[in-house]
């Protein structure tokens, strides 16, 4: 069985913490998840939160339950952020964020193991999204957990996996960079405005996208370094982080009755391959990660590429994406010479330990150069570069047909001497 994918692994971390211990009388020779009875909203809540508690940031679901009551707002839907929103709510709506529930990829994922509540932690952030919640690990096992019912569990709110309330609700306010009046309910906002500085920086980001540990006996492993990566490299010196790409700021109002504002788009267009055919940001969202240029020297086609756009390596996060160069040359009456592949990636032995075996990939703004013979007889070389998020070998594993797995970010045609 193969364990490597991003969205089982993405919060399939343990940290430092220590679970509270199961009382032997409620997980008798458990073999995967235990479902406890409920004691009521209250102590569950208060269980829930305890052992949360003890966990790393990345698994822990954003405490917001669903009892929470934001004057002027019937409900937490997006629908609802949508009535005055309306240009956010439809870059939300087609982005990965708003698919990471129905994702069929991610689906297929988290029947696969007893570790899905940690998954949801990232995909379903908010308590109320999630059907069960978790009060304690039986002997530390992460797929061992012990759950409960949650009595407050809201269905239609979880099909719109990363929503607007996820990060935008605190306590009860909405949250933000501070482009509205900080404090109560006004003309401009009919429900209350807090200002938070982690809104223009990358705290909210990396909460999922800076998520590293392993397991002791397991198979997968949480191996997601972005925001280490972007540490390393020459962004952050620069003062730039994820917002300053993932989210580029655009001058317009943020609601239709407004004054127009730097307000930050909400693509997150990322690697450009969507979770659903035909449903994914424009690419004028954010460009793509990968440059490359070819030209003929002599006998030699010269192919640079470089990582001239991402502040992380290229590619980040899931350790199964790739980046891969092709180059065929064509003569008169076709195909000359062999095809040149070259692919950009991790490479992983997925067993207990898993363990990392090469990585290739490209640091922010490094560039490199392959030179590749021409063949007698061609005349023309066809370069394309595409971003690949899992092999077909996988997608046809899990079953998953036509999903999407790939998207070309370059195509050239370079006529040869």
């Amino acid at each position: 069985m193969h364990w490597s994918l991003s969205l089982l692994a993405l919060v399939a971390c343990q940290g430092t913490g220590k679970s509270a211990p199961a009382p032997a009388s409620e997980t008798p020779e458990a073999t995967g998840p235990v479902e406890l009875p409920s004691q009521g909203l209250d102590k569950d809540l208060a269980r829930t939160e305890a052992f949360i508690d003890t966990r790393p940031t990345f698994e822990r679901p954003f405490r917001v339950t669903g009892l929470e009551k934001v004057e002027g707002l019937a409900d937490l839907s997006a629908k609802t952020c949508m009535a005055c929103h309306v240009q956010i709510h439809a870059e939300w709506s087609v982005s990965v964020h708003a698919q990471a529930w129905v994702d069929e990829q991610y689906q297929k994922e988290i029947g696969k193991s007893g570790n899905r509540w940690l998954c949801l932690n990232c995909h379903t952030p908010l308590l109320t999204q999630q059907d069960l919640w978790p009060v304690g690990l039986i002997d530390g096992d992460v797929e061992l957990p012990q759950l409960v019912p949650n009595p407050v569990y809201d269905e239609a709110l979880r099909e719109e996996g990363i929503t607007c309330a996820a990060c935008h609700v605190q306590g009860d306010a909405i949250a933000g960079p501070g482009l509205g009046v900080d404090g109560g309910p006004s003309e401009a906002a009919p429900h209350k405005v807090k200002v938070d500085p982690a809104f223009r920086d990358a705290t909210l980001c990396l909460k999922c996208h800076q998520a590293e540990a392993t397991y002791a006996g397991k198979t997968f492993i949480c191996t997601f370094q972005t925001g280490d990566e972007w540490k390393a490299g020459p962004y952050d010196d620069e003062g730039k982080n994820c917002i300053t790409c993932h989210m580029p700021s655009v001058e317009r109002p943020v609601v239709p009755w407004g004054e127009p504002k730097r307000v930050g788009q909400h693509w997150w267009r990322g690697a450009g391959i969507p979770k659903i055919a035909g449903k994914y940001p424009p690419k004028e969202a954010n460009p793509f990660g990968l440059e490359v240029t070819s030209q003929v020297d002599g006998g030699e086609l010269v192919v640079d590429f470089r990582n001239a756009n991402a502040g992380h390596m290229l590619p980040s996060g899931d350790p199964e994406r790739w980046v891969q160069l092709d180059v065929r040359f064509e003569g008169a009456e076709g195909p000359v010479g062999e095809p040149w592949q070259h692919r950009i990636q991790q490479e992983w032995v997925w067993e207990a330990p898993p363990r990392k075996v090469s990585d290739n990939r490209l640091q922010p703004r490094e560039a490199r150069t392959e030179r590749l013979p021409i063949p007698d007889g061609a005349t023309v070389a066809i370069v394309e570069a595409s971003n690949h998020r899992l092999s077909k070998q996988n997608a046809e594993y899990h079953h998953l047909g036509d999903y999407p797995r790939s998207v070309v970010v370059h195509e050239e045609r370079v006529e040869l001497p």
